[in-house]
C-alpha cells in the first residue's frame, strides 16, 4: 500500500472521529439545553403552586382560627374550650407552614424584601416572651429573658425578621423541653458593640448527632422534603431562619448535648446600613 494511500486513510478516519465527537458535543448541549429549559419550567411551577396554595389555604385557615377564636372565647364548657384551642392552635401552625415555604421560596429567588429601621431591642424581646408564655405557662415550663448591661438599646434591622427567628427559636426550645424545664432567651453584645447576640437556651433532650449535621439542610434539593420521625416537625422553621439571620448580614448556629438542652444563637450587626 503506498504512503498516500495511508495518509489519505488516515485523514479520512481522523475526520470521521472528529466528526463523531462534534456530533456527541452537539448532543451534550441539546440535553443540557433541554434540561436546564425542565428545570426552569420546574421551579415556575412550584412558584404557581406555592402561590396558588397560598390564596386557597389562607382564606379559609383564617375563617377557620376566627370561628375557633370566637367558640373558645364565647363559651365556659371546658370540652368545648378545650377542642376549640386544638382546632385554633393547629390552624396557627398550619398557616405558619404555609408562609414558611413561601418565604424559603422567595429566599432562594432572590426576590424577598427586608426592611432597614430601627427599633428596641427589649420591647420586642418582650413582645415575643409574651406571645410564648401562656403556652410555657401551660407546659409547666420557665420562660424568662435575661438582657446583659453592656448589651444595645436599639438597632437598625428588619424587627419582624428577627422577631420571626426569636419565635421560631423559642417555639421549638419550649416544644422539645422536658416537663418542667426551662428556656432562657438572652440578649448580649460583641467586644465592640458592633453586634447584638440573641440566644435561647432551653432544658430538652438535645439534637440528635446524627441530625446535626444537616438541621440547617433538611430540605436540599438531594434530599426528600419533609420526610419527618416521629414526634418530629419538618425542620422548615430552622431552615428559614438560618436563611434569614443571613441575608440580614449574621449568622446563626447551636450547641447542644444529649440529654442536657440546646443552645440556638444568631448575631447581627448593630447597624446595618446595606443588604446583600
Amino acid at each position: 500500500m503506498s504512503t498516500g494511500l495511508v495518509v489519505s486513510l488516515l485523514l479520512l478516519l481522523a475526520l470521521l472521529v472528529l466528526s463523531y465527537m462534534l456530533w456527541v458535543a452537539q448532543q451534550r448541549n441539546q440535553w443540557l439545553q433541554l434540561q436546564a429549559q425542565q428545570a426552569q419550567e420546574s421551579k415556575q411551577r412550584l412558584r404557581d403552586f406555592l402561590a396558588s396554595m397560598s390564596h386557597h389555604l389562607r382564606t379559609p385557615l383564617n375563617g377557620v382560627m376566627g370561628y375557633a377564636e370566637y367558640i373558645y372565647s364565647s363559651t365556659r364548657e371546658p370540652m368545648i374550650q378545650f377542642t376549640s384551642k386544638i382546632i385554633l392552635e393547629n390552624s396557627l401552625q398550619m398557616l405558619h407552614l404555609v408562609n414558611g415555604l413561601l418565604d424559603l421560596t422567595k429566599i432562594q429567588e432572590g426576590s424577598l424584601d427586608l426592611s432597614n429601621s430601627e427599633f428596641e431591642i427589649q420591647d420586642l424581646v418582650e413582645s415575643v416572651r409574651a406571645l410564648h408564655q401562656a403556652r410555657a405557662n401551660e407546659l409547666g415550663i420557665s420562660l424568662k429573658v435575661s438582657t446583659s448591661q453592656d448589651a444595645p438599646v436599639r438597632m437598625r434591622a428588619d424587627p419582624y425578621r428577627v422577631r420571626q427567628v426569636l419565635n421560631n427559636l423559642v417555639d421549638n426550645a419550649i416544644n422539645y423541653n422536658k416537663p418542667q424545664g426551662s428556656v432562657m432567651l438572652t440578649v448580649s453584645s460583641s467586644a465592640n458593640g458592633q453586634f447584638v447576640t440573641f440566644s435561647v437556651q432551653d432544658s430538652g433532650k438535645g439534637v440528635p448527632e446524627d441530625v446535626q449535621k444537616t438541621l440547617f439542610k433538611r430540605l436540599h434539593e438531594k434530599q426528600v422534603p419533609f420526610v419527618l420521625r416521629p414526634n418530629e416537625g419538618s425542620g422548615l422553621g430552622l431552615i428559614l431562619s438560618h436563611q434569614l439571620v443571613s441575608l440580614m448580614g449574621g449568622f446563626l448556629d447551636f450547641s447542644t448535648q444529649a440529654g442536657q438542652g440546646s443552645l440556638f444563637f444568631f448575631t447581627l450587626p448593630v447597624r446595618e446600613e446595606s443588604r446583600a
